[in-house]
């Protein structure tokens, strides 16, 4: 009885599929090239508002704001601005895994825009480049993490200041 009605319900669709003069699209079926090409410009759109306020100075830490005490990535945002501007040196003195992270959260975000490209959509743990830009991702928040207690214990210069 429940495989008749499940039979039915199938013919059903493929009829109403057939009637309307398209076919359901196999649950599997990837958009064609240029959708999925639109859909990786989207992401990388995304990706570019996203890091912009960062970029431009205007981002500010709630955590630092509401508790004036530095976050696990208090100083990244400046550490990479000084890194963009070439000097490495107050980088590294700002945060010492802001290189890292920068690499890290690239690597998630061309996997992001590459696994767009490739299936669709941006379901990244379903790509090995993705499912290693997430351990990656995860490895230096979980280094930023240690180096702030290192740092609250006096260690790399004691805590960043709080703007």
């Amino acid at each position: 009885m429940i495989r008749s009605s499940v039979m039915a319900i199938d013919a059903a669709v493929a009829g109403s599929g057939a009637s309307s003069g398209t076919a359901p699209a196999p649950p599997d079926a990837r958009p064609d090239a240029g959708r999925r090409a639109v859909r990786a410009l989207l992401a990388v759109l995304v990706w570019a508002l996203a890091v912009s306020p960062a970029l431009l100075g205007w981002q500010q830490c709630g955590f630092a704001r509401m508790l004036h005490r530095p976050c696990p990535g208090c100083g990244m945002t400046r550490a990479v601005q000084l890194l963009l501007l070439g000097d490495w040196r107050a980088s590294l003195h700002m945060h010492p895994l802001a290189v890292p992270m920068l690499f890290a959260g690239g690597a998630f975000a061309l996997s992001t825009v590459w696994t767009t490209y490739a299936r669709g959509a941006p379901m990244i743990h379903e790509s090995r480049f993705g499912r290693v830009a997430i351990g990656v991702l995860a490895v230096t928040y979980v280094a930023s993490m240690v180096l702030w207690v290192l740092r609250w214990a006096g260690y790399f210069g004691g805590p960043v200041a709080v703007y």
